[in-house]
């Protein structure tokens, strides 16, 4: 069960909040062992500097969402297969995927919050964007319902489908299960991710 603390440190998208609700847990002395993880976890996601400038931190798990979504049509594309797994081995190798699921339960537990972190944040981006929202170049505004189909189908496509394609099932595999349990929490009792495909 988490601390208030922490419950809100995974509502909160804002790199700066998150680390500043963390430090708020350590210094509270709430679940050390826990909290040495998500701070390694912090240091490895927003590892990069934004291009906005400042003290504002790139989000490295947001980058490899983006990149699956930019290749999950690679199949269709010459090369594609090997270009797009090959971009996306080296953003988990990057974000060290493999290395901290080999660490223990603890780490493979806290990485998988991180990953429906991710998801649930993509979601909750795209749901409030103008352009991913509208068709016909930005002119037109989609239904409410439109856009939450086209949101369905990316998350599917995304997740589901392309590591199939790239034959990435187990290395994104927790990106998966985390993508259906988010999918699950956000359409609740519209069935399971991918049972209408």
């Amino acid at each position: 069960m988490d601390t208030p603390t922490i419950t809100q440190y995974y509502r909160e998208a804002d790199p700066a909040k998150r680390l500043a609700l963390l430090n708020m847990s350590i210094e509270a002395g709430e679940e050390p062992e826990l909290n040495k993880i998500r701070k390694e976890l912090w240091d490895i996601r927003y590892q990069d500097k934004s291009e906005l400038g400042g003290d504002t931190r790139a989000d490295g798990f947001i980058a490899l969402w983006m990149l699956m979504e930019f290749n999950r049509d690679s199949g269709k594309r010459f090369l594609g297969v090997r270009g797009g797994r090959k971009e996306i081995l080296k953003q988990l190798d990057k974000m060290k995927f493999q290395e901290l699921r080999a660490k223990g339960k603890d780490y493979e537990d806290l990485l998988y919050r991180e990953c429906c972190h991710m998801v649930k944040t993509y979601m909750e981006l795209s749901e409030s964007d103008k352009a991913y929202n509208s068709t016909l170049f930005g002119i037109l505004k989609m239904s409410s319902e439109q856009a939450k189909d086209k949101l369905k189908a990316d998350i599917y496509h995304t997740a589901v489908e392309l590591p199939q394609t790239l034959k990435l099932e187990e290395e994104l595999g927790i990106v998966t299960r985390a993508a259906r349990e988010m999918y699950e929490l956000h359409f609740p009792g519209e069935g399971s991710l991918g049972a209408d495909r």
